[in-house]
């Protein structure tokens, strides 16, 4: 009977272990936003496929990188991990201009303990804390970003976030990822602006938006619209050889109230009008 209950004992305090060790080490990793041939999430909470379940992660930013980033500009930005029902949240972020170079410069704020940088090699990760993972159906992490001091690289940001039900940490996760695109914007709004008169009215618009410019010649003309996150909700015009005064017309009744941009690259200048629909 003794050793019946030593036994007992051993297996019951070998499952305590492997309990505690699956959330303690919980500490966050780099190298997991799925970005280039990095893996993401689902190398240690492999339950489901990727983007497979009802949740959603997000990228934002203070003040908005809708419309391309200020070199040398203090931003903060948030990533938020959704899904009903979850209560531990992690995260990995990573600011980039190719596979091996960092895009501009992370850091922490100082009245958060939630995330932390991480080292991927020659890269700079920011992800999640220990003491940062609870949540109710929702958490978010945010950090600050300084893009860029010189240059006009295009950025992107990588995201992959975890939400678990804490009673199956490993086996019971979903794992979402998501990016964001920015490109340089100093300095060319005006001059654009000024070139071809862009022109887009009327502002606010509930149905018709009206988009006028003038071409000087033939160019490579490209319009979208995008969201106040910087996510593109359509493609209003991608041709090769405009020239000329263009006159357009675009039927924004389909999309949610709220703030957006129109985007209007031409060959290789780049301009951005913030419009609102109500």
């Amino acid at each position: 009977m003794k050793t019946k209950i030593t036994l007992a004992f051993i297996g019951v305090f070998a499952l305590v272990a492997m309990s505690v060790k699956t959330f303690a080490n919980d500490i966050g990793y780099a190298g997991a936003t799925g970005a280039y041939a990095e893996g993401d999430c689902t190398a240690c909470h492999a339950s489901y496929a990727v983007n497979s379940g009802p949740g959603s992660i997000t990228i934002t930013s203070t003040p908005s990188l809708a419309g391309g980033y200020a070199a040398g500009t203090k931003y903060t930005v948030t990533v938020t991990v959704a899904n009903t029902g979850m209560v531990d949240f992690g995260f990995d972020f990573e600011a980039l201009t190719n596979a091996t170079t960092n895009g501009g410069t992370l850091a922490i704020m100082t009245d958060t303990t939630d995330d932390q940088i991480m080292a991927n090699g020659s890269l700079n990760d920011v992800t999640h804390t220990l003491t940062g993972i609870s949540g109710n159906g929702t958490k978010s992490f945010s950090f600050y970003w300084t893009a860029p001091a010189t240059g006009s690289s295009t950025v992107t940001f990588y995201a992959a976030g975890v939400a678990n039900n804490q009673t199956a940490h490993a086996t019971g996760a979903y794992v979402y990822t998501d990016s964001l695109v920015i490109k340089n914007t100093t300095g060319i709004e005006a001059n654009v602006a000024k070139d071809f008169n862009l022109s887009v009215y009327p502002n606010p618009s509930s149905n018709n938006l009206y988009v006028n410019f003038s071409l000087n010649g033939a160019s490579s003309v490209n319009m979208d619209m995008i969201d106040i996150t910087g996510r593109k909700v359509a493609e209003l015009i991608s041709e090769n050889e405009m020239n000329g005064v263009i006159n357009k017309t675009f039927d924004v009744s389909s999309l949610t109230k709220g703030i957006y941009f129109i985007r209007l690259k031409i060959n290789d200048q780049l301009t951005v009008k913030k419009i609102v629909v109500e």
